[in-house]
């Protein structure tokens, strides 16, 4: 913004995420809330919202300078094999529910790993956690969970999509802040239906209990019983993981990014 002081360009900011904008930061008068800025695009209707809804006294970011625009995705790009698992030391005939996710507080790892302790000991399930997990408190809690045996830590993984399309169940656990999450959307891609929580955007991707199922944030007892739902239910499952990857081919499109970015930019150069 600094930089084009003086000069006659438009100037568009993105925002991936909820929260961390305030009229009483500095920061934030430099990015978002800066005059300069023509148009704020969102990742979902979830950051538009809260954006929206900043105030403080008669200061607010007008509703026209706010949109969303969806991040688009091509099915064509999710066409690897499903990885093997047996090297995480998963039974074969186990069903897994995975998750790609970085250890923040956010994340809600933690209410994933009580959900475990939830579900009844007989129940064939394991959990496959994919993503920065070098936490010593989160390897404590591990440790003294009851199925401290069924939960495996696969860390930092390039293969994170094959991974998850190899899991019966994906499960973000987030409490807070998520825009539009990428691990939801692969898993999705490649058929593995997801829970997630009422979240950001998190829910904006699914149709509950059709391509999915939404739980409330840091509800460690609703996420069990969803996995038992998926469990005891092959069926069911196995079409909401066809209807995840439907809703994904339409209505989550590269295509449809392109055209309304494409939009936006002719819309500010007609406005000059």
């Amino acid at each position: 913004i600094l930089a084009s002081c003086g000069v006659p360009v438009k100037i568009v900011a993105y925002r991936g995420i909820v929260g961390n904008v305030s009229f009483f930061n500095p920061g934030s008068w430099l990015t978002y809330l800066n005059p300069r800025v023509d148009r704020i695009v969102c990742v979902a209707n979830a950051v538009r919202d809260y954006l929206l809804s900043m105030r403080f006294l008669w200061l607010r970011i007008p509703r026209e300078k706010v949109i969303t625009i969806y991040k688009g995705h091509d099915l064509a790009w999710y066409r690897d094999q499903p990885a093997d698992l047996s090297g995480f030391d998963i039974p074969p005939d186990a069903f897994v529910v995975g998750c790609v996710a970085n250890m923040r507080p956010r994340k809600g790892i933690d209410v994933l790993i009580k959900s475990a302790e939830r579900l009844p000991e007989d129940a064939p399930v394991h959990f496959l956690l994919v993503g920065n997990m070098e936490s010593k408190k989160l390897r404590r809690k591990i440790a003294a969970s009851p199925f401290a045996d069924r939960i495996h830590i696969a860390g930092f993984r390039t293969d994170a999509p094959a991974l998850m399309a190899s899991c019966d169940l994906f499960v973000l656990p987030a409490l807070r802040r998520e825009g539009l999450p990428k691990g939801v959307i692969e898993a999705m891609a490649y058929g593995t239906p997801p829970v997630v929580t009422a979240s950001g955007g998190s829910p904006e991707l699914i149709v509950n209990n059709e391509s999915g199922i939404v739980v409330p944030p840091g509800d460690a007892q609703a996420i069990a019983e969803a996995i038992l739902f998926m469990l005891d239910n092959p069926e069911k499952r196995r079409q909401m993981g066809k209807n995840a990857t439907e809703r994904i081919r339409t209505h989550f499109r590269n295509q449809d990014t392109i055209r309304q970015t494409l939009e936006l930019y002719q819309e500010l150069h007609r406005v000059g």
